[in-house]
């Protein structure tokens, strides 16, 4: 992310995140841009209207909206009007993976709705005022930094993502059945605790005391995942969380992650990730598509 002047105010911090105020006449530049491959995007909406275009889908947001994007989707802008205003927050994945609560938030249930081609959250009033207040304080404590930053804004990250799951739950209640969203929820919580172990679908439908075939479709219906994919999510979160913040070897965490060997891990993580797990630890910039 580029560097600010003296007598401008700083909207980075470290390369890892990054917020400011956007505007029609004070888009993000070029090299803020390239960091969004990397990185979440998260933008309130505040005056005004922006059309975006990513995978050939095209979109238009307004105010009292919030559009999120995960790393691997690359959004650019088409139009935007002359009124328009946004607060731009830029995380990169290396952050998420060192904020515990962060990393804890991806892995629960009703986030899962944020997906690729519905990224747009409509807010209520409060809500609106609440996630500005927070990206306020994450720009002032980016500008004035002190010995604690980077703790202080993990907490406040975590913050706005508790904040955004709070609206999610509130839309997730309105639009899905609640037997459901029950068994979405009783899912997500075996999940959290089995996942490493277990990747079968049996293991958790059992456990439910439903069908296999029902859970594939409360699951298809709100995370709009099969199951399967929902559980290499988690899986490959934490293989990166293992991957980039621990020096546990390769084999070591294919077996904390239950995989038969160390070579049918590294063709799991290749798969989804596009490199081997090697390479992706000693890579400056990794890209993990979740």
């Amino acid at each position: 992310m580029e560097e600010q002047s003296s007598n401008t105010p700083v909207t980075s911090w470290q390369g890892k995140i990054s917020c400011q105020v956007i505007h029609n006449n004070l888009l993000l530049d070029k090299s803020q841009i390239k960091t969004l491959v990397n990185s979440y995007l998260y933008c309130l909406f505040e005056k005004g209207t922006v059309t975006v275009k990513f995978d050939k889908i095209e979109l238009t947001a307004h105010a009292g909206e919030l559009l999120i994007f995960p790393p691997h989707v690359y959004p650019s802008i088409l139009h935007v009007s002359d009124d328009f205003e946004a607060m731009c927050l830029i995380v990169s994945q290396s952050f998420v993976y060192d904020c515990p609560l962060a990393r804890s938030v991806y892995q629960t249930s009703t986030f899962s709705l944020i997906h690729d081609d519905n990224p747009i959250i409509e807010l209520p009033e409060i809500a609106q005022n609440t996630l500005h207040e927070v990206m306020t304080l994450i720009m002032d404590h980016i500008n004035y930094g002190h010995s604690y930053t980077s703790e202080a804004l993990q907490a406040l990250f975590a913050l706005l993502l508790a904040d955004i799951m709070a609206v999610i739950d509130q839309y997730n209640n309105k639009t899905i059945s609640q037997s459901a969203y029950y068994v979405f929820i009783e899912f997500n919580k075996l999940l959290r605790l089995h996942f490493r172990e277990h990747h079968d679908i049996t293991f958790y439908a059992d456990h439910l005391k439903i069908s296999s075939r029902y859970l594939s479709m409360v699951t298809q219906k709100i995370a709009h995942l099969t199951v399967a994919s929902y559980i290499n999510r988690h899986l490959m979160l934490e293989a990166c969380w293992l991957l980039k913040t621990t020096d546990h070897s390769i084999q070591y965490i294919s077996e904390v992650l239950h995989f038969a060997d160390q070579a049918s891990f590294s063709k799991f993580f290749k798969r989804l990730n596009g490199q081997n797990p090697l390479h992706y630890r000693h890579s400056k910039g990794s890209q993990t598509k979740l």
